[in-house]
């Protein structure tokens, strides 16, 4: 796990709620306190679309049908611009992405991984801004223990240079 302050708060921001950096990640929960405190549960709920919808759903969302499907953060994203935007900053915020099962395999041939991928559920990314400060801290979900951390160290390292190449600052905590 590695936790990172971010320095350029406002790049940063920008990035989540009007660029297209995070948009591939799925949202599985989501929290933004204003003058009151809405509260996202990221599971798809295809019950709510007709047939064609949800066909058309699955193709554009690359749907994986062996675990539980959450939104990607692009059709989240216009609903929680609306709440953060404004002169008055949020009291909080707590974002929690993973990276889609899909991408695992771009992951893994980039960061030269020995261990089997399939050991992994998931890898995460929170961000979670208290008032002053923004911290982005990640996690990895192993379906079996490990003593080895080379999973770990790979995902931070990643998530480190994901943030490097699109110019927002953070240091270590």
């Amino acid at each position: 796990m590695l936790a990172l302050n971010i320095l350029d708060i406002p790049r940063l921001m920008s990035a989540l709620l009007t660029g297209s950096l995070f948009d591939e990640f799925t949202l599985t929960e989501a929290s933004i306190t204003t003058f009151y405190t809405m509260t996202i549960d990221g599971r798809l709920e295809k019950s709510f679309f007709s047939g064609e919808e949800e066909q058309q759903t699955e193709n554009t969302e690359a749907a994986v049908k062996t675990e539980p499907e959450y939104v990607r953060w692009k059709d989240v994203k216009p609903r929680c611009f609306e709440m953060i935007k404004g002169k008055r900053i949020p009291l909080f915020f707590r974002f929690v992405f993973y990276l889609p099962k899909e991408k695992l395999d771009d992951f893994w041939k980039c960061s030269g991984l020995r261990a089997d991928p399939a050991l992994v559920s998931g890898l995460c990314l929170n961000l979670r801004f208290n008032g002053q400060t923004l911290v982005a801290t990640t996690g990895t979900s192993l379906k079996t223990f490990t003593p080895d951390r080379s999973i770990d160290n790979a995902w931070d390292d990643y998530v480190k240079r994901f943030l490097k190449e699109a110019s927002i600052t953070a240091e270590e905590v």
